[in-house]
């Protein structure tokens, strides 16, 4: 009969399958290191010997994932995570159930469960490469308890009951003039251009629209499926066309989805050594990845933290709000018009 660890590693397997893992990016397609194992060479290499982690840069790595993947509300590399800490306790919740005479699912549901508590805990204030060693410390005592308190009972039955039980509140919206004035605001339709705008007249202003234009081109020519793919899958969009591509897409998109250390405590209005001191105890507000040798801030949690809108816009609106901001004004194009 599977217990909580079993579960655990058969949902990680299940999600990651033979797919080559990027612990340095996320993503291998923006990695500037070629080598990525699947899942099975990197747990193994985690988890070499039973004991407490090593703070190593893997270690390291792998918990700025699960932290960068937890505010896009992905549970994969917090997985990940919490799969490698409490696969080196196997050995250790024996001895616990054989020598306290303690129902062996009961220690290792309670040490899942305290690991996956402190995960939660040292979001702020600890160290990335100190989680690893705080998770499995607090399992092992959650796991003591349980001899002192044989009258608490707790259940696991799958990983998924535990996951995505952290809020991620949609971000406001940008505080900006009008551009459509005398329109009723409530009307979906009227919203989602009036958002679109305001970008379209920030880009406009940041002397960007060259980029954004060629950006646009990509999108209309079908040539960027992943990103108009995810906005669709948003709710009451006016002009979502489910019989044919759609052109919508996110604000970060057309970021960089990565950039130096510098240009992020520039952005947070701090001096670079402060940015790298907060990094080093863990205090930085958005959880930095290493490539290499340099260290790389995660666009959109930084746009999170800095209370940047990751909306969802239309290429006309976005177009429609530059032509504004430059004086050429046109006609509101509308796709289901042509």
């Amino acid at each position: 009969m599977s217990d909580s660890f079993d579960c655990v590693t058969q949902y990680v397997f299940r999600i990651c399958n033979e797919e080559q893992l990027c612990v340095h990016a996320g993503d291998a397609e923006h990695c500037e290191i070629m080598r990525h194992p699947t899942y099975e060479r990197l747990r193994a290499k985690a988890i070499m010997m039973e004991g407490e982690p090593k703070p190593t840069r893997l270690w390291e790595s792998m918990v700025a994932m699960g932290r960068l993947y937890d505010m896009r509300g992905d549970d994969k590399w917090r997985m990940i995570v919490l799969d490698c800490v409490i696969s080196s306790l196997r050995g250790r919740s024996l001895r616990i159930s054989r020598d306290l005479y303690v129902d062996l699912s009961d220690v290792r549901s309670d040490m899942f469960e305290a690991g996956l508590a402190t995960w939660t805990e040292t979001v702020r204030g600890v160290p990335p490469r100190r989680v690893p060693a705080v998770m499995r410390k607090t399992a092992i005592r959650a796991a003591y308890q349980r001899a002192t308190d044989q009258t608490r009972e707790t259940v696991f039955e799958r990983p998924e009951d535990f996951l995505n039980e952290d809020g991620f509140p949609e971000l406001s919206g940008l505080k900006a003039s009008s551009l459509i004035h005398g329109a009723d605001f409530r009307n979906p339709a009227v919203a989602e251009q009036l958002r679109g705008e305001r970008n379209g007249a920030l880009f406009h202003k940041n002397n960007c629209m060259n980029s954004v234009t060629r950006f646009h081109e990509d999108i209309r020519a079908g040539r960027r499926p992943d990103i108009t793919a995810r906005a669709a899958k948003a709710p009451m969009l006016a002009r979502s066309n489910p019989f044919g591509p759609s052109h919508y897409y996110y604000i970060s998109d057309f970021l960089p989805p990565f950039i130096g250390m510098p240009a992020a405590a520039e952005a947070l209005g701090i001096p670079e050594s402060a940015a790298y001191h907060m990094v080093r105890k863990g205090t930085f507000p958005c959880p930095p990845t290493r490539m290499g040798r340099s260290l790389k801030v995660p666009v959109r949690p930084l746009m999170h933290y800095m209370d940047i809108p990751d909306v969802i816009v239309h290429p006309d609106d976005v177009e429609n709000g530059a032509a504004h901001a430059s004086g050429l004004a046109r006609q509101f194009r509308d796709p289901r018009r042509e």
